[in-house]
């Protein structure tokens, strides 16, 4: 399949497209709008407060996020309810494209029809069962999909088992008429701490799977450091070197000044970010941004 043509996968807002294609900048996902995975989320959303999530987002998108993850998992309100209110709050204040992250198709579809413009879903697998229930609300919805490189019998231990995954996955999406457009396939992180080889494994899988499909690649890039002491510093070499494996729409925290400067700095090296500039930029701006905080410090006395 190393015929396919180079797939853009096009996400939008209201207002705004983000284009994903492995020969143009890194789109980080935000991860940190996600109940499951952050239990300040989890409480401000459990007492119907959602300002938390909403300054998480805006946080996100002003730090460089192309797509803010939206996950309501894990609380004793349906999700159902939740994400669909999730998806308001966020777009009320954000005009950036969304992931929806889920566990109940149905709220899956409540949350999509309330997002305006594409939005990606997180996630689909080559498990049957997943297949044909979220290929039919993705049709439905007109949305791309994240699609997880494992299937009914688990996540394969190999490159070429995940591999299988992936293209069993885009086999029966044409039967919906869905592309290699629609699809960003996730190569599966898996904690170091627990798997002496699951780092080389992923490596190994992105690289085959842009060799074999030239697709667009995703990773939970947080995974590989559970269990790990200095997590934040393990992810963001983790990141550096996945970009050069081939991934370029990673889920991650763009807030952290660790991970953000992996990527631009992945980029930077890759040449996707062509001489370097998108880092200029950056650099400049925070130059700028430390010397309005010291110019506003100084105007402040001290007791």
């Amino acid at each position: 399949m190393s015929d396919f043509k180079t797939p853009t996968t096009i996400i939008s807002s209201k207002s705004h497209r983000v284009r994903i294609a492995p020969d143009r900048k890194t789109v980080v996902i935000g991860e940190r709008c996600n109940a499951l995975g952050y239990s300040k989320v989890r409480e401000t959303v459990a007492r119907g407060e959602w300002n938390e999530v909403v300054e998480r987002a805006v946080a996100q998108y002003e730090a460089g996020a192309g797509v803010i993850n939206i996950n309501m998992v894990g609380l004793d309100i349906p999700e159902k309810v939740l994400l669909p209110i999730a998806v308001t709050a966020i777009r009320s204040q954000v005009d950036c494209p969304l992931s929806i992250d889920f566990g109940d198709p149905e709220a899956l579809d409540a949350g999509l029809a309330k997002a305006e413009g594409r939005c990606l879903i997180n996630s689909v697998s080559a498990e049957r069962e997943k297949m044909d229930e979220i290929f039919p609300i993705a049709q439905k919805h007109g949305a791309a999909m994240i699609a997880m490189t494992a299937d009914d019998d688990g996540i394969p231990y190999t490159p070429e088992g995940r591999l299988k995954c992936a293209l069993k996955i885009v086999e029966e999406g044409e039967k919906y008429g869905f592309t290699l457009d629609d699809f960003i396939f996730d190569c599966i992180a898996i904690g170091v701490a627990t798997d002496v080889g699951a780092g080389r494994c992923t490596m190994d899988t992105m690289r085959l799977i842009r060799k074999e499909l030239n697709a667009n690649i995703t990773l939970g890039a947080s995974n590989v450091s559970f269990g790990m002491p200095k997590r934040k510093t393990l992810d963001a070499y983790y990141l550096a070197v996945a970009i050069t494996c081939g991934m370029n729409a990673p889920i991650t925290d763009i807030t952290h000044p660790a991970l953000k400067w992996a990527i631009l700095s992945a980029d930077t090296i890759n040449g996707s970010d062509k001489l370097g500039m998108k880092y200029i930029r950056e650099t400049r701006a925070e130059k700028k941004a430390r010397e309005e905080a010291a110019a506003e410090a100084r105007k402040i006395p001290v007791s």
